[in-house]
């Protein structure tokens, strides 16, 4: 531990434990806290090190904690894909510990549509009168170039907000086709159920052109998994309009007409005096699927 006679003890409850990498591996922590101290007082420097070899050899990088979060933020601004160490074939990488991300999806966006030729430095400029930057990174290919997006994490969801309002679809950068996209990041939570609609969809391109609705010898292949499927969409999001108009563009209305159907024939495959009579109540996931169908076919 290291401590400051300007500081107390620990430090403050906002500082950042931050991750830094693309150091040299000779470096000792003396040499690290010449590079951060100039941007703030450094409370903690942690090398990572490979146990496996005696002694222990740096492995590159290191965790750096400051006395306070500004520090961390101007040495991250100062430092991040901008300075190269001695040795080393690409720029210092700086950003928060996984530990800390735990409240970042409510302030981390989502840009679209920017020029390949912006990098970090161009993208905080763009959005820095917007708020304090605590981290910013382009999408970039295996070739190293720009993949045209990027993500910005602010400090505070206000000034995320206050950047969405002022520069979604503001302007169109070189080299794009479209204004300039500014969003909330997807949350983990979204990312799934974006997976379990496509899913779905594709369950009913299979369901649609595989089955024959005068026999239901398609429904032994792709019924079971297509019906549970179903169920757990509807279970965890909200199937709103938009939704269904989505899914009646890529499975086509016929298919969606005849999912009451399915489903009621596969209650009534399931619902024999051999199985468990739970799934012949009400309250059973078939039947529960069998009512979401009537309704939608009842809608469209």
């Amino acid at each position: 531990m290291n401590r400051s006679l300007d500081h107390p003890d620990q430090p403050d409850v906002d500082a950042i434990k931050m991750f830094v990498g693309q150091i040299p591996r000779s470096w000792s922590e003396e040499q690290l806290r010449e590079l951060f101290e100039p941007y703030g007082a450094v409370y903690e420097i942690n090398i990572l090190r490979d146990r496996s070899q005696n002694p222990p050899q740096s492995k590159g990088c290191c965790f750096i904690t400051y006395f306070t979060r500004k520090s961390a933020l101007e040495a991250q601004n100062a430092l991040h894909n901008l300075k190269i160490l001695p040795g080393m074939h690409h720029p210092i990488q700086m950003k928060p510990a996984d530990s800390e991300k735990s409240n970042v999806e409510d302030r981390k966006l989502f840009i679209g549509m920017i020029s390949k030729k912006c990098n970090e430095n161009d993208i905080r400029l763009m959005f820095s009168p917007y708020g304090q930057i605590e981290e910013c990174r382009v999408l970039r290919g295996p070739n190293g170039l720009s993949r045209g997006c990027a993500f910005v994490t602010f400090t505070a969801r206000q000034m995320a907000q206050s950047a969405i309002k002022s520069m979604h679809q503001s302007q169109t950068l070189e080299g794009c086709s479209s204004p300039i996209v500014v969003k909330f990041a997807d949350t983990q939570k979204d990312k799934e159920q974006k997976r379990l609609a496509q899913q779905l969809q594709q369950q009913m391109q299979q369901l649609s052109a595989a089955s024959v609705w005068g026999n239901l010898s398609g429904y032994h292949i792709l019924g079971p998994q297509f019906l549970a499927l179903y169920l757990q969409w509807l279970q965890q999001s909200a199937f709103t309009g938009n939704a269904l108009s989505n899914l009646h563009q890529v499975s086509g209305l016929n298919t969606m007409q005849n999912l009451a159907a399915l489903a009621a024939a596969a209650t009534a495959t399931q619902g024999t005096p051999s199985t468990s009579s739970t799934m012949t109540t009400s309250s059973s996931p078939l039947s529960i699927l069998t009512s979401s169908a009537s309704c939608i076919q009842s809608n469209i």
